[in-house]
C-alpha cells in the first residue's frame, strides 16, 4: 500500500459560490459574516469529498484562492497594478505589478487565516501551502523582479510560514512552478532557486515540502520543456532542507524519466504525481501500473502518490473520480 496525499486546492462546491464571488473579485474581505460562512461551508464540503475518495493526507481545498497565486499580490503592499488579473483570458490574463516600496503583506496571504479556519471544521488538516517567492514574482516584469525584491517576497512568505506553524500546520507546502519552469528553462542557478525554497522554512520545526509542476493556468502547462532531468540538480541541492518534493510526473517527457527519481536524495521523501489533473482520469489499472514502476525506483517507505497539481480548476465530477480511482489503485 503506498500512502496518497492532496496537493491542495479543490474545485469550490457549487452551492457556495454565489455567496464567494464577490470576495473573490475583491469586493469584500473574508471578514464579512456571509463570506465568512462561505468559506466555511466550501472548505467542509471540499474536505469531505477528499476524505470520502479515501485520502491518506487530505488538504483544506484553498477555497479562498480559486485562481492559485493570483489572489496574492491584490493582499500586498509596496505594489501597484498596471493590468489586473483577467481569468476568462488564461495564460494571457496574468496580471502585472510593478514595485512601489518595500513589500509587505499586513493581512498575511490569507493561507494561516484559511488553514485556521479549516482545521478548526477539521482536525485531521495538518498540511497548508502558500506559493514560493519566485512564483508569487509572476506578476512582475522581469526587470522589476530584483534581489531585493525577491527578498521581501521572501520575507513575506516566511512570515505565512510562521503563521501556519503558529496554527498548528505539521506539514507546509510551498508551490513552485515558478522554480521548476526556470530549472526547465536554465534561467536561474540551482544555488539561487534552493536558497529561495529552504529559507522561508529556517528555524521551523514542520515538514518541509515544494510542489514542482510546470504551471496550470487555464488547465494549461506554462512551458513545452516538460522533463524530470532539468529539475533533479535542484533537487540534489535540497538535501536535508527539505522532506517532501511532489514532483510532476504525468506529462509523457517527465514519465519515461521517473527512474531518475531513484536519485533524489534518502533524506526527502518522493510525492509523484501521476494523476494528470489537464486530462480525463485514467483507469485505476493504469495508475496501478504506474505505481509498481514508482516502488521499483522509489522504496515505499518514501514515496506517495498524488494529481499532478490541485484539482481547483477541474470538472467537480472529474476531480472526484480522478482521486478515487488513484487512491483504489495505491491499495
Amino acid at each position: 500500500m503506498v500512502r496518497t496525499t492532496a496537493v491542495g486546492s479543490w474545485p469550490p462546491p457549487f452551492g457556495q459560490r454565489p455567496a464567494l464571488r464577490p470576495f473573490w473579485r475583491g469586493e469584500v474581505t473574508e471578514d464579512d459574516p456571509a463570506v465568512a460562512a462561505a468559506l466555511t461551508q466550501a472548505a467542509r464540503v471540499a474536505m469531505d469529498e477528499m476524505l470520502a475518495c479515501g485520502l491518506d493526507q487530505i488538504a483544506g481545498g484553498e477555497v479562498f484562492a480559486p485562481d492559485f497565486v493570483h489572489t496574492v499580490p491584490p493582499r500586498l503592499t509596496g505594489v501597484e497594478a498596471e493590468r489586473l488579473r483577467d481569468m476568462a483570458r488564461g495564460q494571457d490574463g496574468v496580471a502585472v505589478y510593478h514595485v512601489t516600496g518595500t513589500i509587505d503583506a499586513p493581512r498575511g496571504l490569507g493561507h494561516a487565516r484559511g488553514f485556521r479556519r479549516e482545521r478548526a471544521i477539521e482536525p485531521r488538516l495538518d498540511k497548508a501551502a502558500v506559493p514560493s517567492p519566485y512564483t508569487i514574482g509572476l506578476s512582475f516584469p522581469p526587470p522589476e523582479l530584483t534581489d531585493a525584491v525577491l527578498a521581501d517576497l521572501g520575507r513575506v512568505v516566511r512570515a505565512e510560514v510562521a503563521d501556519l506553524v503558529a496554527a498548528g500546520a505539521v506539514e507546509v507546502q510551498l508551490d513552485a512552478p515558478a522554480e521548476a519552469i526556470a530549472c526547465a528553462h536554465a534561467t536561474r542557478s540551482v544555488d539561487e532557486l534552493a536558497e529561495l525554497l529552504a529559507a522561508p522554512f529556517e528555524g521551523f520545526d514542520v515538514r518541509r515540502s515544494v510542489h514542482f509542476c510546470l504551471g496550470d493556468i487555464a488547465r494549461k502547462p506554462s512551458t513545452e520543456v516538460q522533463n524530470l532531468r532539468s529539475l533533479l540538480p535542484l533537487l540534489q541541492m535540497l538535501d536535508g532542507r527539505l522532506d517532501r518534493a511532489h514532483v510532476e510526473c504525468a506529462y509523457t517527457g517527465q514519465w519515461e524519466e521517473h527512474g531518475l527519481l531513484a536519485e533524489v536524495p534518502d533524506s526527502i521523501e518522493v510525492v509523484a504525481g501521476i494523476a494528470n489533473v489537464k486530462e480525463k482520469p485514467a483507469t485505476r489499472d493504469h495508475y496501478r501500473a504506474q505505481i509498481e514502476q514508482l516502488a521499483a525506483v522509489v522504496p515505499e517507505e518514501r514515496l506517495l502518490v498524488s494529481t499532478s497539481c490541485g484539482c481547483g480548476r477541474v470538472p467537480h465530477d472529474e476531480a472526484i473520480r480522478l482521486n478515487l480511482e488513484l487512491v483504489r489503485a495505491a491499495r
